[in-house]
């Protein structure tokens, strides 16, 4: 029974307003095909964030949120090429080859359009300097039973985990990867603090733990967390969230 509590938690984050955060980056220039095994189809710079899952030994799947000039929208829905694509903050991160369609279509603002691009990439191209889990892990490693959240601070601004302060007690913080079929974000990475304390880690790749309990929760989520902290303290944890489907 306890075990299900805490499944509740991550079914109930999947209703929640997810903000962008930073999980995989381009190694280089790489090429993007929309099938598995399709021609390129956009050319995305170094160093340009995405999100995605894995679709093969040799490629992942991958989500990338981006916006475009609504004047080069043929019939304001394929991108047409040679267009280039931008992030948020308006710097170029691609290149259309072939024109082809965006998974979705957001918000229009000003002479841009806020997409959301969906394909495949070789995982070869994936920075692997740059992995969420690789370098939580890291951390974990040297971490005591009662680390504070200025231990993992720098950690979670560099992949920009999208806080929410849950109450004057409870803060999280969640990483989130694709789902292609329900075409959302849901949460892949959350880490719950009390009074700043660390007090779980909800996961559903593969990370290095130490020093704290850790549960197994099936197939898709499993979660560490620091034993020191009472039922009752764990309890209202997962109440925080069932309240927010109400």
């Amino acid at each position: 029974m306890q075990k299900n509590n805490y499944i509740y938690i991550f079914l109930l984050l999947c209703f929640l307003s997810i903000a962008n955060s930073f999980a995989e980056r381009t190694s280089g220039y790489c090429a993007m095909s929309e099938e598995e095994k399709g021609k390129e189809v956009l050319s995305l710079y170094p160093r340009v964030f995405f999100h995605c899952i894995g679709a093969s030994p040799l490629r992942n799947r991958i989500w990338i949120d981006a916006w475009i000039k609504t004047s080069e929208l043929y019939d304001g829905i394929m991108l047409q090429p040679k267009a280039k694509i931008y992030n948020q903050e308006r710097k170029p991160i691609g290149k259309v080859v072939t024109g082809f369609n965006p998974l979705k279509i957001l918000e229009l603002k000003d002479s841009l359009t806020h997409i959301v691009i969906a394909g495949y990439l070789e995982k070869s191209c994936t920075d692997n300097t740059f992995i969420a889990e690789e370098a939580l892990g890291n951390l974990l490693d040297e971490a005591s039973e009662n680390e504070k959240y200025t231990y993992f601070e720098s950690f979670i601004k560099k992949y920009e985990l999208n806080q929410t302060i849950e109450s004057n007690e409870y803060t999280s913080y969640l990483l989130v990867q694709p789902n292609f079929t329900q075409q959302i974000l849901e949460p892949r990475l959350l880490m719950v603090f009390y009074r700043n304390e660390l007090i779980a880690i909800f996961y559903t790749r593969e990370l290095r733990v130490k020093r704290y309990d850790s549960i197994e929760m099936g197939t898709q989520y499993k979660m560490i967390y620091n034993s020191k902290f009472s039922e009752h303290t764990k309890q209202e944890m997962v109440g925080i969230y069932k309240k927010k489907l109400r």
